[in-house]
């Protein structure tokens, strides 16, 4: 489909920026934009009976508006228009999509910057990543529009948007919960600012004024109130932390954190490193996520970090690219074990029942040949960690309709079936784990 009008539904910050970018990148384009606070005068503004008849019309609205702007675009569109929803939530939109546009042509997708970082980097997109959590269009369009994208220096993403909501919650949201904290404890730059004190208000500058989208995102994003309590209790831990007085230095006991639950891949790694070290006396925090070990590491929680960064199979650990770039330690080691991925189900349920199969996103792309063989009509959703999920079906928080990939112990562990095992793509299938000390 060739695309010749784009409509813009809304025209606040983000509208307008989407309106400076189609000009900047497809000057040949119509570019059609209803605003209801705007008239109408046929060269920028028009009605939305006009603004929906364009090829294509980018739902620029605030998250709480976007049914009410759906419902009434939608019996205006023409019967080619390719809906485009921009919001940054993604778990609400898309399944508004679906239930209220079914059958239409539409793209949801999060642009994970705005206007202040489009200034902040002086107009420069080099980067700038745009997920996509769902689409309806056809292989070739959705290809020729994300190729269209890359060619203009865009990253795009694919994920689920269960998977796109919860890793904002942990990152956009968390940010925008800091920043206006430290925006309304009064918080300044001074003139003998720290470098990652410049990092920080760098953060809070680009959300403190972004209060209606906060509220808005806690409110449509379901795993933003777990972030909460999350941050709640590691507040309680870090008050805890500066009552303890320091303890004198001691080689009695190493404190190792890793990016797993009990029985993950991560703890295999760190007790190997442990035995190839001689370290004898040791003990383990099972912080699930990469981010939660460099963080405790910084705060002396800790004394070495073990997680994976790649994987033979499944290529770099996304999470751990993203937290590694906010921290700054000391490489202990680099070293890598074989990956056995196994099938768990809850006990006495069978093959038959399964309708969903669950696991850190390295784990289904290690199995990704296998799952598409052997379950083609089954849900296969993201989760923080391979053990995390073992543990969570275990426990009642997955459905027992749910199978998880993880490691033959963490099914010993979590007294859960063992229904296939050995299941990773490749016969050789390594992951190369890093070994991290605070910064000397």
């Amino acid at each position: 489909m060739e695309v010749k009008t784009v409509g813009i539904v809304g025209y606040g910050a983000f509208g307008a920026l989407v309106h400076t970018l189609l000009k900047r990148f497809a000057p040949t384009l119509e570019v059609r934009v209803y605003s209801h606070g705007k008239d109408a005068d046929g060269k920028t503004f028009f009605s939305l009976s006009e603004v929906a008849q364009s090829d294509a019309v980018i739902l620029a609205v605030p998250i709480r508006a976007f049914q009410a702007a759906l419902t009434k675009v939608l019996p205006l569109l023409g019967k080619e228009t390719v809906l485009v929803d921009v919001a940054t939530v993604k778990v609400h939109t898309t399944e508004l999509l679906k239930r209220l546009a079914k059958g239409r042509r539409y793209i949801a997708t999060h642009p994970m910057w705005g206007p202040e970082s489009y200034e902040k980097r002086g107009g420069d997109i080099a980067g700038f990543r745009i997920v996509v959590a769902d689409h309806t269009l056809t292989g070739s369009e959705y290809a020729a529009a994300s190729a269209f994208l890359k060619q203009l220096g865009f990253t795009v993403i694919e994920m689920t948007p269960e998977a796109h909501d919860k890793r904002l919650a942990e990152t956009l949201f968390l940010t925008q919960f800091i920043g206006q904290i430290v925006s309304r404890g009064g918080f300044r730059r001074t003139d003998i600012d720290t470098v990652s004190f410049g990092f920080l208000m760098d953060a809070v500058e680009s959300v403190q004024h972004d209060g209606l989208l906060f509220r808005d995102v806690f409110r449509f994003n379901p795993y933003c109130a777990d972030v909460l309590k999350r941050f709640k209790e590691a507040k309680s831990a870090v008050r805890r932390l500066l009552k303890t007085k320091a303890p004198v230095a001691s080689t009695a006991l190493l404190r190792i954190g890793i990016s797993g639950a009990k029985g993950s891949f991560s703890e295999e790694a760190a007790r190997g490193y442990a035995a190839g070290a001689g370290v004898k006396k040791f003990s383990l925090d099972y912080l699930v996520s990469v981010e939660n070990v460099l963080a405790a590491l910084d705060t002396g929680a800790i004394d070495l970090g073990v997680f994976p960064i790649a994987n033979s199979t499944g290529g770099v650990v996304t999470e751990a690219e993203t937290a590694v770039s906010r921290h700054h330690f000391d490489v202990k080691k680099l070293f890598g074990i074989d990956i056995r991925q196994n099938l768990l189900a809850r006990k006495g349920v069978s093959r038959d029942e399964i309708k969903t199969i669950v696991s850190h996103d390295q784990a289904l792309k290690q199995c990704k040949g296998y799952l598409k063989k052997n379950w083609p009509n089954v849900k296969v959703e993201e989760y923080e960690d391979t053990a995390k999920a073992a543990e969570d079906l275990a426990s009642g928080k997955l459905p027992p309709t749910t199978a998880v990939i993880a490691s033959r112990i963490a099914a010993e562990i979590y007294d859960l079936e063992l229904l296939e095992e050995s299941i990773q793509d490749l016969t050789s299938n390594f992951t190369t784990f890093i070994a991290v000390a605070p910064r000397s």
